[in-house]
């Protein structure tokens, strides 16, 4: 099933020039899909290094390698594609990755200091992949804005446990003027990088939603 961005309606539609709108669940479905695909990798990663096929500065190559590639992923999934891409945009993913490649020099010392068991280097690892949700909200934050939409509201998402007290609090605000919530991923809130939540946007003079539901 081939799926493409149509510009105009700032949607994913089924094949050129289709009425049929790709629905908003589904691709936070996606997003999750590319999320689990990175973890697993940054779970192999952890066990090489862990048991000594691996050695960790190859490890920290690799690590890099992965966050970028998940943060790129879901940038191009949450703004349309490459053919969407401009130079702010790709200013944004370099901003994120620097952070987290900050974040991961203090991670790889205790790595290399052999500081870590291999589940808790699996554990840290998973959450700078989970990290990547954080461009997807941020492209898609762009095209709302490229959209003309000027309200935002929080919807809790994908989990497997409960969600955090940050995260129903803000669900419970509903539509807020763009820029009130903090980006689901970016770790502001309580349950960190784990966030599985996602903004909506709509325009507050028509009530037109980016992106429906189904």
């Amino acid at each position: 099933m081939s799926w493409y961005w149509n510009p105009r309606s700032h949607r994913y539609t089924w094949q050129n020039g289709s009425a049929r709108f790709l629905a908003r669940d589904q691709v936070l479905a996606w997003v999750e899909q590319l999320i689990d695909a990175g973890g697993g990798a940054a779970d192999t990663l952890a066990n090489l290094v862990a048991n000594g096929r691996l050695a960790a500065p190859d490890w920290l190559d690799s690590m890099r390698r992965e966050i970028k590639d998940a943060c790129i992923q879901q940038y191009l999934l949450g703004i349309g594609g490459r053919s969407q891409m401009a130079a702010e945009d790709w200013g944004s993913i370099g901003g994120m990755l620097k952070e987290q490649y900050g974040w991961l020099k203090g991670f790889y010392q205790e790595v290399l200091a052999g500081d870590l068991s291999e589940a808790a280097i699996a554990m840290r690892a998973r959450m700078y992949i989970n990290s990547a949700r954080e461009a997807y909200e941020r492209a898609l934050g762009r095209v709302a804005a490229r959209a003309g939409m000027d309200e935002e509201s929080w919807a809790t998402g994908f989990v497997r446990t409960e969600h955090c007290e940050d995260c129903l609090g803000y669900e419970t605000e509903g539509w807020q003027e763009i820029g009130h919530f903090p980006t689901p991923g970016d770790g502001s809130t309580i349950c960190l990088t784990s966030c599985h939540c996602s903004k909506h946007y709509r325009k507050a003079s028509s009530g037109e939603e980016l992106w429906e539901t189904t």
